[in-house]
């Protein structure tokens, strides 16, 4: 009698054991075809961050974006920063930044992630210089702000500027090769920062254009303004420190075409003065 109860305790539990094994594939297969509903409103269907999401992102966290950019680079004075869809306003671009005093980002869903930190290991190894974060994009756009800062404070210390005129808003006699250049650098310049700060992926395999053409052709303006600008001012800009680094580039005369192409021109001229 023992044995046989035994023995039906056993078939009571196999039966039980495959009861809930079949019970858990059911769920799981109802699980795989009718995910659940209840979704982070901060992401899209591919996980990337959601046209709400980027705009909750910067309300909650403006403060302590400039706080964070504060700490790291320097003080930035009385900035706000917005979002708004730019598809209408810019030819592609991510960010403006408007003076005096406000930034606006777009909230298309063109961003990788919020912060590079919120990427896996693998994912910052194996994204591309040309993904961006939303925090890559607010650093890029404060950084156009704090160069503007330091022409205004460089103005205010003399009775006549020492910033070069080609850094000027409005200029009433532009140059187009004065206005590559300053744009060269300002952009080289903001770019350089979210390296530093490791808010991007590393620059690999950037291409250095040859000559005065392939500098100034459209089809290049991305790679040449954005990505070559930083590999043409890092080796300066670390050595003299941003501060110090920007203040002697906006006293100075922008590279002229062939500066950029030959760099050793360029920063042997400032050498000089």
């Amino acid at each position: 009698m023992v044995l046989d109860g035994r023995l039906l305790m056993k078939d009571i539990l196999n039966y039980l054991i495959f009861e809930m094994s079949y019970f858990i594939n059911i769920l799981f297969l109802i699980l795989l075809l009718f995910p659940s509903s209840q979704k982070d409103p901060m992401y899209n269907k591919q996980g990337k961050p959601s046209t709400w999401g980027i705009n909750t992102y910067i309300t909650k966290n403006q403060e302590s974006l400039i706080a964070e950019y504060t700490y790291r680079i320097d003080t930035i004075y009385d900035v706000n920063i917005f979002t708004e869809n730019l598809t209408k306003e810019s030819e592609g671009d991510l960010g403006e930044f408007h003076l005096p005093n406000y930034v606006v980002i777009t909230n298309e869903e063109k961003y990788i992630a919020y912060e590079f930190k919120d990427l896996t290991k693998f994912r910052q190894k194996t994204s591309s210089y040309t993904d961006r974060t939303v925090k890559a994009v607010v650093f890029h756009e404060l950084t156009h702000m704090y160069v503007r800062q330091i022409a205004l404070l460089l103005r205010n210390d003399t009775l006549e500027s020492p910033v070069n005129t080609a850094y000027n808003n409005f200029v009433i006699y532009p140059s187009n090769e004065s206005s590559f250049g300053a744009t060269f650098i300002e952009e080289g310049v903001c770019e350089y920062v979210l390296y530093y700060l490791d808010e991007s992926a590393p620059l690999r395999d950037i291409p250095v254009p040859d000559n005065e053409d392939e500098l100034t052709d459209p089809k290049n303006k991305v790679s040449n303004l954005y990505y070559y600008s930083v590999i043409f001012l890092e080796g300066f800009l670390d050595k003299e420190g941003l501060e110090k680094g920007i203040q002697i580039l906006l006293t100075n005369k922008p590279p002229t075409y062939q500066e950029i192409l030959k760099p050793e021109l360029f920063f042997n001229r400032l050498n000089k003065n």
